[in-house]
């Protein structure tokens, strides 16, 4: 029978650590991904939010959504209006009234409507918040109309007497703003919902 002699076995032996440490450092982990870790084969556990700062950053669910009356369309098409800085506009031949399409998340609670304006006479201008369906059926959720007559920028806040629910299955909304007043005197300027994110 016949050994192997220790001289015989160094270079074997020599090529199998070769191999071993080659496969070793083939698979260790990159620099970058390991980063902040004492040991890069455990993940440190995250660190939390003291309680103080999550409360100054909660979120109670009501947000704002603000649309400008510059971004609004004509419905008529002898409609005529003009920019009157800051997101206003100005009726200039009282033919048509301007809608504005709002995308809406489903499911969330429209809570109020307050509008933004500037009155400088004794008619008032307004924003309508509708709803309306597939055949152009629509129907009023909440009115706000402009007041005062001072010609200072000013709002009006109206809360809808019914909770509304957006519902994108059955109806689109739009906010449509109207004036009874050509001139920069009645200016619509734009309109803040007010919603309810619901689970």
């Amino acid at each position: 029978m016949k050994y192997l002699s220790t001289k015989s076995m160094v270079p074997g032996i020599a090529i199998l650590v070769a191999m071993v440490s080659t496969s070793i450092s083939a698979q260790s982990t990159a620099a970058e991904e390991v980063t902040n870790l004492t040991d890069q084969f455990t993940i440190s556990k995250v660190k939390y939010q003291a309680e103080d700062e999550r409360n100054d950053k909660s979120f109670n669910g009501f947000y704002y959504l603000n649309i400008a009356a510059s971004g609004s369309t004509p419905t008529d098409t002898a409609g005529d209006y003009s920019y009157n800085n800051s997101g206003c506009i100005y009726e200039n031949n009282l033919t048509s009234s301007y809608d504005v399409n709002l995308h809406l998340p489903d499911g969330h609670r429209i809570a109020g409507l307050r509008y933004y304006f500037k009155d400088g006479d004794a008619s008032s201008s307004y924003v309508f918040l509708m709803r309306m369906d597939g055949d152009g059926t629509y129907s009023q959720l909440v009115q706000v109309e402009s007041t005062g007559d001072s010609g200072n920028y000013s709002s009006e806040y109206e809360a809808l007497s019914t909770s509304h629910y957006v519902n994108n299955a059955e109806y689109f909304y739009v906010l449509r703003f109207n004036s009874g007043q050509t001139g920069s005197s009645q200016s619509m300027c734009g309109a803040r919902l007010w919603i309810e994110a619901t689970p």
